[in-house]
Order: C-alpha cells, then sequence, then structure tokens
C-alpha cells in the first residue's frame, strides 16, 4: 500500500503544480507571464527531481519500474502529459513572446522525452523478455512507439511563425534581455522546417538506441542506478537466454511467472528467441565473437553521413550534392543487410536510404532545371 501511495502522492503533486502552470500559461497577458514561469521553473527545476526519487520507494514491492503499473512508467506517463497540456495552452495563447514560445518549446522537449523514455523502459530495444505485444505487423515496439511519439514535436513554435491572430509587442528591452535565459527558442524554426524537429529527434533516438545496443547494453551500466535496479543488466550470452526464459537473477520477467500461463509464455518465448539470439550477436559485452559488433560498428557508422544530410536538408532546405547522396545509399542497405539484430539500426537505416533516394530524385530535378 505504501509504494502505491507515494507513487499516487508524486503523481498528484505534479499534476497539481502542471494544472496551476497550464492555466497561468494561458490567460495571464504577456506582462505577467512570469508568474506562470515560476510555477514552470519550481515544476521542471525542483517538482520533477524530488517526486522522481520519491516515487522510486516503490522499488519495494519488486514490480519492474517500466512495467505495467510500474513507478515510473506511471509517473513520467503524467509528467509528460501535463508538460503537453502546458505546451498546448501555450501554442493557443493570442499574445505570444519570446518567452512564451521558449517555455513552450522547452515542455514539448520534457513531454517528448518523458514518451520515449516510457516506451524504451517498457520495450527496450528488441521487446527482449516483455510478456505481451511486442511487435505490430512484424514492428518492434519499441520502433512503433518512437515513430507515434515524434508528433509531439510538432508542437515546437519558432520565432518567424506567422500567426493569423493578434500579435501584441509588449515585451519591453528587460524581457528581451530575459529571453536568452530560460526556454528554447528556435530562432530558425520556420513552417517550412516545421517537421526537420521530429525528423531530427526519431534519427536521434534510433541511433542511440544502436549505440547502446552495441557499446554499452551487458556492461553492467544499469547497475550504476540504484532507482532501476539490476533487473536489466546482462553480461553474457548466456544471461540474455536466461532473460528470456525468466530467470529470476536476471530479469524481471521472474515476478510474472505466478500471472502468466504456461502457454502464453511458450508462445513470448519463441517469438523472442530469435531476437534474443540476434540482439546477444550485437552487442560488445554479449556476443561470443567480435564479427558481430564489428559488422554492427560498420553499419552504425555507415548510415551516419546520409543521415546527417537528411537532418540537415530537413532544417535548412538545401540538397546536399548527388555524389555524397548516391555514396551514403549502398551504405543503408550495407546497414539494413548487417543489422538486422538491432530494430533501431535497421530503422535508421531505412530512413537514411527513403530519405537519400528523395534528395537524390531532388537534385536531379534541379539538374535538369
Amino acid at each position: 500500500f505504501i509504494p502505491i501511495f507515494v507513487t499516487s502522492f508524486s503523481c498528484m503533486a505534479m499534476s497539481f503544480l502542471g494544472t496551476v502552470a497550464t492555466v497561468m500559461g494561458y490567460f495571464l497577458e504577456t506582462k505577467d507571464f512570469l508568474e506562470a514561469e515560476q510555477i514552470a521553473n519550481v515544476w521542471a527545476g525542483v517538482g520533477f527531481p524530488v517526486f522522481f526519487v520519491i516515487s522510486s520507494v516503490s522499488l519495494s514491492a519488486h514490480a519492474h519500474p517500466f512495467g505495467i503499473g510500474g513507478w515510473a512508467s506511471t509517473y513520467l506517463s503524467v509528467c509528460g502529459l501535463c508538460a503537453g497540456a502546458f505546451t498546448v495552452m501555450v501554442r493557443l495563447r493570442d499574445d505570444k513572446n519570446s518567452i512564451t514560445r521558449g517555455y513552450g518549446n522547452a515542455s514539448c522537449i520534457i513531454s517528448w522525452l518523458c514518451a520515449i523514455t516510457v516506451v524504451y523502459g517498457r520495450y527496450g530495444v528488441a521487446g527482449v523478455g516483455v510478456v505481451g505485444v511486442t511487435s505490430v505487423a512484424g514492428i518492434p515496439m519499441s520502433i512503433l512507439g518512437t515513430i507515434l511519439c515524434s508528433p509531439i514535436l510538432l508542437l515546437l513554435e519558432g520565432e518567424h511563425f506567422e500567426s493569423s491572430r493578434k500579435n501584441y509587442q509588449i515585451a519591453s528591452i528587460q524581457s528581451k534581455k530575459k529571453e536568452a535565459q530560460f526556454g528554447l527558442i528556435l530562432r530558425s524554426l520556420t513552417r517550412s522546417n516545421r517537421f526537420a524537429p521530429l525528423l531530427a529527434g526519431t534519427i536521434g533516438v534510433f541511433v542511440t538506441a544502436s549505440f547502446y545496443a552495441i557499446f554499452l547494453r551487458g556492461c553492467g551500466v544499469s547497475r550504476l542506478s540504484f532507482l532501476f535496479g539490476a533487473g536489466d543488466v546482462i553480461k553474457s550470452q548466456a544471461d540474455v537466454f536466461s532473460h528470456v526464459y525468466g530467470k529470476f537473477r536476471t530479469t524481471r520477467a521472474g515476478s510474472l511467472d505466478d500471472v502468466a500461463t504456461m502457454a502464453k509464455k511458450s508462445i513470448v518465448h519463441t517469438r523472442t528467441m530469435i531476437a534474443a539470439a540476434r540482439l546477444s550477436g550485437s552487442g560488445l559485452w554479449t556476443a561470443k565473437s567480435f564479427s558481430g559488433p564489428l559488422m554492427n560498428i560498420i553499419g552504425l557508422l555507415g548510415i551516419l553521413p546520409g543521415l546527417q544530410y537528411i537532418v540537415k536538408h530537413s532544417w535548412s532546405g538545401s540538397c546536399p550534392p548527388s555524389r555524397k547522396v548516391m555514396i551514403s545509399l549502398p551504405l543503408n542497405v550495407l546497414a539494413i543487410i548487417i543489422g538486422r539484430g538491432i530494430p533501431s539500426l535497421v530503422a535508421a537505416a531505412v530512413i537514411g536510404l527513403f530519405g537519400g533516394i528523395m534528395q537524390l530524385s531532388i537534385s536531379q530535378s534541379h539538374d535538369m532545371i
């Protein structure tokens, strides 16, 4: 009862502060927005980390933090919803300036990060050891969740957005000096490149997840966290397979054995065996030989130039030379073939491949003109 009460209390406190900040952020005039700023600063700078640590007392219940009803997934979901509500309300204001936009953008990033953390905390890189649905139409839930969370970044607002609403110019010189100190100011974000943050964020998540799967997964880095425990620490290939089969010493799946039927466990194990074997052979700390991780490292390094071209093109609108794009296309195909053990690496390579094809077609059309 105590862990549930503490988590509920923390979520209620963050919801209260978030609701107050959201209401004030929408109704206060620009000249009085300082009051909303103070509440938002308390919410993000004090309340979020303090209540996060307090909520971790739920570890005494031996439930996985990101499992169904876990304290971390519940807390971050509530905080993400509050941050998203604040972003929407600030975006809908009639009178806006750089300060209101900056706070709205920072809140948008917080909401997106909470959502991404919940997705990967629940399903991991490949859904190994997760009881329940781990893929939809062959697409891992972590990949699908990343794509579904990316539209949150469309709420970001730049300084050059033209609005049909009346825009009051109330900000004083002191406010302008304050603009650079708070929030997230996106001066180069316009309507023409509004999809660039969405694309950059999705690619960044896939590259980060791939880097983790190759270089960090199984090295014991999660033991440094007293909040999340050592349930996801994998040191060897044997631990990877025991993780799938629910051995309590290496995984949280043992706590689910009481409620999972043998038939359901059999289905889950069958679906995850291949994913677990591929994933174990892709990391430096879990593979038996160095050839598997080496191929994935080559694939990750090969897709980075093409992804960089795509992000720069989406942000600035300038298409890279067709020669560079043509060089990057085979590298993306190679990453898709050799990186099948890491879904995020394959997803990033697919984005690089289709993005490169589009850039190549645009570049050729410009050359014809």
